[in-house]
Protein backbone atom coordinates (compact mmCIF):
# COMPACT_ATOMS: atom_id res chain seq x y z
CA UNK A 1 0.00 0.00 0.00
CA UNK A 2 2.70 2.42 0.90
CA UNK A 3 4.47 1.46 -2.26
CA UNK A 4 1.40 2.27 -4.31
CA UNK A 5 1.01 5.61 -2.61
CA UNK A 6 4.60 6.49 -3.29
CA UNK A 7 4.22 5.54 -6.92
CA UNK A 8 1.19 7.81 -7.32
CA UNK A 9 3.03 10.66 -5.68
CA UNK A 10 5.92 10.28 -8.06
CA UNK A 11 3.56 10.24 -11.02
CA UNK A 12 1.90 13.43 -9.82
CA UNK A 13 5.29 15.05 -9.30
CA UNK A 14 6.38 13.99 -12.76
CA UNK A 15 3.20 15.42 -14.26
CA UNK A 16 3.77 18.73 -12.50
CA UNK A 17 7.35 18.81 -13.74
CA UNK A 18 6.25 18.17 -17.32
CA UNK A 19 3.59 20.84 -17.04
CA UNK A 20 6.16 23.40 -15.84
CA UNK A 21 8.56 22.53 -18.64
CA UNK A 22 5.74 22.83 -21.20
CA UNK A 23 4.79 26.26 -19.85
CA UNK A 24 8.35 27.52 -20.11
CA UNK A 25 8.63 26.30 -23.69
CA UNK A 26 5.37 28.00 -24.63
CA UNK A 27 6.46 31.24 -23.01
CA UNK A 28 9.65 31.26 -25.07
CA UNK A 29 7.75 30.56 -28.30
CA UNK A 30 5.26 33.35 -27.67
CA UNK A 31 7.74 35.99 -26.64
CA UNK A 32 6.30 39.21 -28.15
CA UNK A 33 8.58 40.84 -30.59
CA UNK A 34 7.89 44.56 -30.68
CA UNK A 35 6.39 45.35 -34.02
CA UNK A 36 7.70 48.20 -35.95
CA UNK A 37 5.39 51.16 -35.67
CA UNK A 38 2.83 51.40 -38.43
CA UNK A 39 3.08 54.67 -40.17
CA UNK A 40 0.26 55.77 -42.41
CA UNK A 41 1.87 56.36 -45.72
CA UNK A 42 -0.21 59.42 -46.53
CA UNK A 43 0.73 61.37 -49.61
CA UNK A 44 3.12 64.12 -48.68
CA UNK A 45 1.33 67.45 -48.28
CA UNK A 46 2.41 69.81 -50.94
CA UNK A 47 2.23 73.52 -50.69
CA UNK A 48 -1.05 74.89 -52.03
CA UNK A 49 -0.28 76.24 -55.50
CA UNK A 50 -0.63 79.96 -55.88
CA UNK A 51 -3.88 80.78 -57.58
CA UNK A 52 -3.29 82.89 -60.65
CA UNK A 53 -6.52 84.40 -61.91
CA UNK A 54 -7.36 83.77 -65.52
CA UNK A 55 -7.08 86.88 -67.62
CA UNK A 56 -10.34 88.77 -67.90
CA UNK A 57 -10.67 89.83 -71.49
CA UNK A 58 -12.75 92.80 -70.46
CA UNK A 59 -10.01 93.99 -68.10
CA UNK A 60 -6.89 92.77 -69.87
CA UNK A 61 -6.88 95.93 -71.87
CA UNK A 62 -7.30 99.42 -70.73
CA UNK A 63 -10.95 100.25 -70.08
CA UNK A 64 -12.19 102.02 -73.22
CA UNK A 65 -13.43 105.53 -72.84
CA UNK A 66 -17.21 105.62 -72.95
CA UNK A 67 -18.31 108.00 -75.66
CA UNK A 68 -22.02 108.87 -75.56
CA UNK A 69 -23.97 108.10 -78.69
CA UNK A 70 -24.89 111.22 -80.60
CA UNK A 71 -28.43 112.45 -80.34
CA UNK A 72 -29.71 111.95 -83.86
CA UNK A 73 -32.23 114.66 -83.30
CA UNK A 74 -29.50 117.27 -83.08
CA UNK A 75 -26.40 115.87 -84.76
CA UNK A 76 -26.99 117.66 -88.05
CA UNK A 77 -28.26 120.91 -86.68
CA UNK A 78 -26.97 123.64 -84.49
CA UNK A 79 -28.61 123.52 -81.09
CA UNK A 80 -29.12 126.60 -79.03
CA UNK A 81 -31.63 128.59 -77.11
CA UNK A 82 -34.33 129.88 -79.37
CA UNK A 83 -35.71 133.38 -79.05
CA UNK A 84 -39.13 133.94 -77.56
CA UNK A 85 -42.10 132.07 -79.03
CA UNK A 86 -43.09 134.78 -81.48
CA UNK A 87 -39.68 134.52 -83.17
CA UNK A 88 -39.44 130.73 -83.50
CA UNK A 89 -40.47 130.31 -87.11
CA UNK A 90 -38.64 132.07 -89.87
CA UNK A 91 -38.55 131.24 -93.54
CA UNK A 92 -34.79 131.07 -93.22
CA UNK A 93 -34.88 127.88 -91.12
CA UNK A 94 -34.24 124.66 -93.05
CA UNK A 95 -36.69 121.79 -92.99
CA UNK A 96 -36.02 119.56 -89.97
CA UNK A 97 -33.95 122.02 -87.95
CA UNK A 98 -34.28 121.39 -84.23
CA UNK A 99 -33.74 123.86 -81.44
CA UNK A 100 -34.93 124.86 -77.99
CA UNK A 101 -37.41 127.48 -76.89
CA UNK A 102 -39.39 128.32 -73.76
CA UNK A 103 -43.06 128.65 -72.89
CA UNK A 104 -44.88 129.48 -69.67
CA UNK A 105 -46.67 126.50 -68.12
CA UNK A 106 -48.55 126.91 -64.84
CA UNK A 107 -46.64 130.08 -64.06
CA UNK A 108 -43.23 128.49 -64.67
CA UNK A 109 -40.92 128.69 -67.64
CA UNK A 110 -40.53 125.38 -69.43
CA UNK A 111 -37.91 124.46 -72.02
CA UNK A 112 -39.47 123.04 -75.17
CA UNK A 113 -37.72 121.27 -78.04
CA UNK A 114 -38.95 122.29 -81.47
CA UNK A 115 -38.54 121.03 -85.01
CA UNK A 116 -39.09 123.32 -87.98
CA UNK A 117 -41.26 121.86 -90.74
CA UNK A 118 -42.39 123.11 -94.14
CA UNK A 119 -45.71 122.08 -95.67
CA UNK A 120 -45.87 123.31 -99.28
CA UNK A 121 -49.14 121.45 -99.93
CA UNK A 122 -50.81 123.62 -97.30
CA UNK A 123 -48.67 126.68 -97.89
CA UNK A 124 -47.26 127.05 -94.38
CA UNK A 125 -44.21 126.38 -92.27
CA UNK A 126 -44.11 126.13 -88.50
CA UNK A 127 -42.38 124.63 -85.48
CA UNK A 128 -43.78 121.75 -83.45
CA UNK A 129 -42.94 120.38 -80.02
CA UNK A 130 -41.45 117.01 -81.03
CA UNK A 131 -41.03 115.71 -77.48
CA UNK A 132 -44.72 116.01 -76.63
CA UNK A 133 -46.30 115.40 -80.03
CA UNK A 134 -46.05 112.88 -82.83
CA UNK A 135 -46.28 114.28 -86.34
CA UNK A 136 -48.49 112.64 -88.96
CA UNK A 137 -48.52 114.14 -92.45
CA UNK A 138 -51.13 113.76 -95.19
CA UNK A 139 -51.27 115.02 -98.82
CA UNK A 140 -52.46 118.47 -97.66
CA UNK A 141 -52.59 118.14 -93.89
CA UNK A 142 -50.46 117.98 -90.77
CA UNK A 143 -51.51 116.44 -87.47
CA UNK A 144 -49.65 116.64 -84.16
CA UNK A 145 -50.88 114.03 -81.67
CA UNK A 146 -50.02 113.92 -77.98
CA UNK A 147 -47.45 111.19 -77.31
CA UNK A 148 -49.63 110.08 -74.38
CA UNK A 149 -52.65 109.36 -76.60
CA UNK A 150 -53.58 106.43 -78.76
CA UNK A 151 -52.73 107.64 -82.26
CA UNK A 152 -55.76 105.82 -83.69
CA UNK A 153 -58.22 107.62 -81.40
CA UNK A 154 -56.47 110.63 -79.87
CA UNK A 155 -58.06 113.14 -77.52
CA UNK A 156 -55.43 115.86 -77.61
CA UNK A 157 -54.13 116.89 -81.01
CA UNK A 158 -53.71 119.80 -83.39
CA UNK A 159 -54.51 119.40 -87.07
CA UNK A 160 -53.83 121.84 -89.89
CA UNK A 161 -55.47 121.30 -93.28
CA UNK A 162 -55.71 123.16 -96.56
CA UNK A 163 -59.00 124.33 -98.02
CA UNK A 164 -59.49 126.00 -101.37
CA UNK A 165 -62.37 128.04 -99.92
CA UNK A 166 -61.59 131.60 -98.99
CA UNK A 167 -61.19 132.22 -95.27
CA UNK A 168 -64.59 133.90 -94.70
CA UNK A 169 -66.53 131.17 -96.48
CA UNK A 170 -64.62 128.39 -94.68
CA UNK A 171 -65.16 130.04 -91.28
CA UNK A 172 -68.91 130.27 -91.93
CA UNK A 173 -69.08 126.58 -92.95
CA UNK A 174 -67.15 125.45 -89.89
CA UNK A 175 -69.28 127.55 -87.54
CA UNK A 176 -72.45 126.05 -89.01
CA UNK A 177 -71.26 122.49 -88.46
CA UNK A 178 -69.97 123.09 -84.92
CA UNK A 179 -73.13 124.91 -83.89
CA UNK A 180 -75.06 121.66 -84.25
CA UNK A 181 -73.30 120.29 -81.16
CA UNK A 182 -71.88 123.35 -79.41
CA UNK A 183 -72.84 126.84 -78.38
CA UNK A 184 -70.02 128.47 -80.30
CA UNK A 185 -68.31 131.80 -79.89
CA UNK A 186 -66.83 133.56 -82.92
CA UNK A 187 -64.25 136.30 -82.85
CA UNK A 188 -61.04 137.42 -84.48
CA UNK A 189 -57.65 136.38 -83.10
CA UNK A 190 -54.13 137.42 -83.97
CA UNK A 191 -51.37 134.88 -84.54
CA UNK A 192 -47.84 136.21 -84.25
CA UNK A 193 -46.71 135.42 -87.79
CA UNK A 194 -49.89 135.67 -89.85
CA UNK A 195 -51.82 138.45 -88.17
CA UNK A 196 -55.59 138.52 -87.77
CA UNK A 197 -57.68 135.46 -88.57
CA UNK A 198 -61.16 134.14 -87.84
CA UNK A 199 -61.50 132.14 -84.61
CA UNK A 200 -64.31 129.80 -83.55
CA UNK A 201 -64.45 128.57 -79.96
CA UNK A 202 -66.47 125.43 -79.19
CA UNK A 203 -66.11 124.99 -75.44
CA UNK A 204 -69.76 124.77 -74.35
CA UNK A 205 -72.44 122.32 -75.40
CA UNK A 206 -76.03 123.19 -76.34
CA UNK A 207 -76.95 123.29 -72.63
CA UNK A 208 -74.08 125.64 -71.89
CA UNK A 209 -72.28 122.83 -70.04
CA UNK A 210 -68.62 122.08 -70.57
CA UNK A 211 -68.32 119.02 -72.85
CA UNK A 212 -65.65 116.38 -72.53
CA UNK A 213 -64.04 117.37 -75.82
CA UNK A 214 -63.34 120.99 -76.73
CA UNK A 215 -62.36 122.55 -80.05
CA UNK A 216 -60.76 125.83 -80.98
CA UNK A 217 -60.49 126.66 -84.69
CA UNK A 218 -58.32 129.21 -86.49
CA UNK A 219 -58.99 130.01 -90.16
CA UNK A 220 -55.84 131.48 -91.73
CA UNK A 221 -56.19 133.32 -95.05
CA UNK A 222 -53.93 132.25 -97.91
CA UNK A 223 -53.61 133.69 -101.40
CA UNK A 224 -55.31 130.63 -102.91
CA UNK A 225 -57.63 129.50 -100.12
CA UNK A 226 -57.04 129.07 -96.40
CA UNK A 227 -55.39 126.92 -93.78
CA UNK A 228 -57.68 125.60 -91.04
CA UNK A 229 -55.97 124.83 -87.73
CA UNK A 230 -58.10 123.03 -85.15
CA UNK A 231 -57.09 122.34 -81.57
CA UNK A 232 -58.75 119.27 -80.04
CA UNK A 233 -58.35 118.62 -76.34
CA UNK A 234 -60.16 117.07 -73.40
CA UNK A 235 -61.60 119.30 -70.71
CA UNK A 236 -59.09 118.03 -68.12
CA UNK A 237 -56.12 118.78 -70.38
CA UNK A 238 -57.45 121.99 -71.91
CA UNK A 239 -55.15 124.43 -70.14
CA UNK A 240 -51.89 122.54 -70.67
CA UNK A 241 -52.51 121.47 -74.25
CA UNK A 242 -54.13 124.79 -75.05
CA UNK A 243 -50.89 126.58 -74.16
CA UNK A 244 -48.76 124.16 -76.15
CA UNK A 245 -51.00 124.45 -79.21
CA UNK A 246 -51.05 128.25 -78.93
CA UNK A 247 -47.26 128.30 -78.83
CA UNK A 248 -47.04 126.09 -81.92
CA UNK A 249 -49.59 128.11 -83.89
CA UNK A 250 -47.79 131.33 -83.05
CA UNK A 251 -44.82 129.94 -85.00
CA UNK A 252 -46.94 129.29 -88.10
CA UNK A 253 -45.92 131.34 -91.11
CA UNK A 254 -47.22 131.49 -94.67
CA UNK A 255 -44.83 130.30 -97.37
CA UNK A 256 -44.55 133.02 -99.99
Amino acid sequence: MKKLTKTIAMLVLASLLMLMLSSCSTAQDTTTVPAEPIVNEAAPIQAEPELIPLPNNSASQAEPEIIPMPDNSNDQFETGTAPEVENYATTGRPEGERFEGTIMMEGMEETVKYEHIKCPAIGIEMDYDYENFTRQSGPASECFISVYDNADSPENYLDVIYSDENADSAAASIAEVLSMSYNIHQDSRTLDKVGSCAHIDASADKNNQTPNQLQSVYVIPLSNGCAIATMHYSFEAAEGFGRRFDAMLNTLEIIK
